[in-house]
């Protein structure tokens, strides 16, 4: 009963639960959930709490996925505990809003649990987050260049709501509980398929670095997450306290931050404060990069009063005499002419769009559907394409051959029949040999770039929101 302890110890340290509260436990049908599940039910009397099986079915995988929504159902009625299941269409939302599908799939699961807690009164929801989702995690936000809110990782603990009690425990102690408790559990192949960067990370990536350089690599990662856990909570403290000092107005859509007490400020509580300025504004942590950040602070040694700074989201940030303001723009800014060459494999960023284009080239066994794809995403044929590929502003004059199309028409034509707003016509990446259109970005790739039966190596194209993180 190890495992069992050591979970138990995890949840009394991190204060996950108080007697009498109501758990909704998340539960995909993997190891790691039913594992934890399996540990919460046993320990529920001694900690005083109750229990709710909740799982969502992504329609991802069709009968893959209703084969585990039913499994779930099934494992509820063993443990003799309540269950909602529940199916949602997350490929039309993802392809409605344009994200990625595991940012889609991620908004759409914890709307679900949300929803599912509040119907049922229950006060936590436990996710099933084990130690190597931590170090994986860690490693992913190193690789993207975050600093120490990434480097803190996955917290155990979320909004005094989510609970993570497996977050100190292996893959490796899970299965083995799974095969000594004789616990039958689900696969979800989309976990092994190498084009997700996590997937890489934990198939390719982490072994390599534990087996070559240091075979402590994990805990190390999950050191490196807790002491940047604390030093994060301590600088956010700081900078919440320098925010309300240095605040003069946040009203009618706008924040405005003294300037003298802004530049009294650490460089390192300056970004903070200007981060939350830009959650006050906003309502969201998501979109502002470092590069935005420092655009922003620069207005306060090198702008005059009056120079300003495009964030994302339509936000301006904008110097006065001394105060520097954000506040919603009232028109969207042009688009200058741009064009860059595309990285391959690579990020690469479209300021005057503030998107990023990440390409990379993948076998056919480890490709999506292309039909799966939301109209963000694009799956070329890479043997077709030429050395020089770029990413550009439409130009008058320009011609495309659609997928499905004989001949080219006009792009102005074929966006007006695709229903395309002439004001967001300019803010469409188009990737381009020297001579002709591969992709219209977010709209459609062109049809002598499609992949066929004999393909056998492609491109893979995603366009996201904001500079690489």
């Amino acid at each position: 009963m190890e495992l069992l302890c050591k979970v138990r110890a995890n949840i009394e340290h991190c204060r996950m639960v108080k007697q009498g509260d109501k758990v909704v436990v998340a539960v995909s049908g993997g190891p790691d959930s039913v594992v934890l599940l399996h540990l919460l039910y046993q320990l529920r009397d001694e900690l005083g709490i109750s229990l709710h099986v909740a799982h969502l079915n992504h329609m991802f995988r069709g009968a893959e996925s209703e084969a585990d929504a039913f499994f779930v159902a099934g494992a509820a009625k063993q443990y003799q505990l309540p269950v909602t299941v529940e199916a949602i269409d997350v490929p039309a939302y993802r392809d409605e809003r344009r994200l990625p599908a595991q940012v889609a799939a991620r908004e759409v699961r914890y709307r679900f649990l949300k929803r599912v807690a509040g119907d049922v009164g229950a006060t936590r929801v436990a996710l099933a987050h084990q130690a190597d989702d931590q170090a994986e995690t860690i490693l992913i936000n190193f690789l993207r260049g975050s600093g120490t809110s990434g480097l803190k990782g996955i917290p155990p603990v979320r909004e005094n709501f989510y609970i993570r009690p497996l977050l100190t425990v292996r893959r490796s102690e899970i299965e083995r509980y799974c095969a000594e408790m004789r616990l039958s559990f689900r696969r979800d192949s989309s976990n092994f398929k190498p084009v997700y960067v996590r997937n890489r990370v934990r198939m390719q990536l982490l072994p390599l670095l534990e087996s070559d350089y240091n075979s402590d690599m994990v805990s190390n990662l999950l050191r490196l997450g807790e002491i940047s856990r604390e030093e994060d909570d301590y600088l956010e403290r700081q900078a919440a306290q320098a925010y309300r000092e240095a605040l003069q107005v946040a009203a009618g859509g706008r924040i405005g931050l003294s300037l003298g007490r802004m530049r009294e400020m650490p460089q390192a509580i300056r970004r903070r404060v200007l981060r939350l300025a830009w959650l006050a504004l906003t309502g969201s942590k998501r979109d502002l990069s470092f590069e935005h950040t420092r655009t922003a602070l620069n207005l306060l040694g090198n702008g005059i009063t009056g120079s300003s700074a495009a964030l994302p989201a339509g936000i301006v940030a904008t110097r006065s005499y001394d105060t520097l303001e954000l506040r919603a723009s009232q028109r969207k800014p042009s688009v200058g002419n741009y064009i860059y060459p595309l990285k391959i494999p690579g990020a690469t960023y479209i300021p005057e769009l503030d998107q990023t284009v990440y390409g990379s080239v993948i076998t056919g066994e480890a490709a999506p559907d292309p039909r799966s794809l939301p109209v963000s995403e694009a799956l070329l044929d890479f043997e077709k394409l030429p050395p020089q590929i770029f990413i550009r502003r439409r130009r008058e004059g320009d011609v495309f051959r659609p997928f499905g199309k004989n001949s080219a028409i006009k792009l102005k034509d074929f966006l007006i029949k695709q229903k395309v707003p002439r004001e967001e016509r300019d803010y469409l990446p188009i990737i381009s040999t020297p001579e002709e259109i591969i992709w219209v970005g977010g709209v459609r790739v062109g049809e002598n770039w499609k992949i066929g039966g004999n393909t056998t190596k492609m491109l893979h194209l995603i366009i996201a929101r904001g500079a690489p993180a």
